[in-house]
């Protein structure tokens, strides 16, 4: 029997399949991304060192999604702004993947090569450095909200009559729909934080 001309298993394959397990369940296992890919544990181990190298896989792949590394080089407030957007909806593209990669810590070279370049720039936009890690910190934890909050439905709080609560079905009815309503929330608070910044900075 002749070979495949393309293997069966690679590495490519295996983030990809690794993403659509997390969407689905919210959590990664070997065995299961091996029932996923329809190989078994062992074969998964020719190609990675284990669950550790398939995250750091699903995060690199996740930041080449959210794109141009140049952003770093426009004023602080605009690159937090550019960053956060493409943060957002690349995190609200993959909503599974959320818990996973914030409570999984930082160790790879190309994050902490991310992270050297915001610090440098919070840095000499004046932020002190007891300061920076807050700010970055802060607004990674609102981004991961906001793409969670994306992927919910478009009517979170309902079953609401306006004579009960007259002013939060009021509210609610200001609010756009669909999608709208969750970007609506996204750029006020977005707004919101990079003002409280400029303030702290001018602090």
């Amino acid at each position: 029997m002749a070979r495949p001309r393309t293997p069966l298993l690679d590495r490519q394959r295996i983030v990809e399949a690794a993403m659509r397990l997390v969407d689905d369940s919210g959590d990664l296992t070997i065995p299961a991304l091996a029932g996923t890919l329809r190989v078994s544990p062992s074969a998964l181990y020719h190609h990675v060192a284990g669950r550790a190298e398939i995250v750091a896989m699903m995060r690199q792949e996740l930041v080449r999604q959210i794109g141009d590394e140049h952003v770093w080089d426009l004023p602080w407030d605009q690159a937090l702004a550019a960053w956060a957007h493409a943060y957002r909806d690349a995190f609200a593209a993959h909503p599974g993947i959320v818990r996973l990669l914030a409570t999984a810590p930082l160790s790879e070279p190309f994050m902490h090569a991310i992270y050297e370049r915001a610090v440098a720039v919070l840095e000499q936009a004046g932020f002190a450095p007891d300061q920076v890690m807050g700010v970055i910190t802060a607004l990674e934890s609102f981004l991961l909200g906001s793409a969670l909050d994306l992927a919910a439905p478009p009517v979170m709080v309902d079953a609401v009559t306006t004579e009960t609560t007259p002013r939060l079905a009021a509210a609610l009815a200001a609010v756009p729909a669909d999608r709208g309503r969750a970007d609506q929330a996204f750029e006020i608070g977005l707004r919101a934080m990079i003002a409280g910044y400029r303030e702290l900075l001018g602090g």
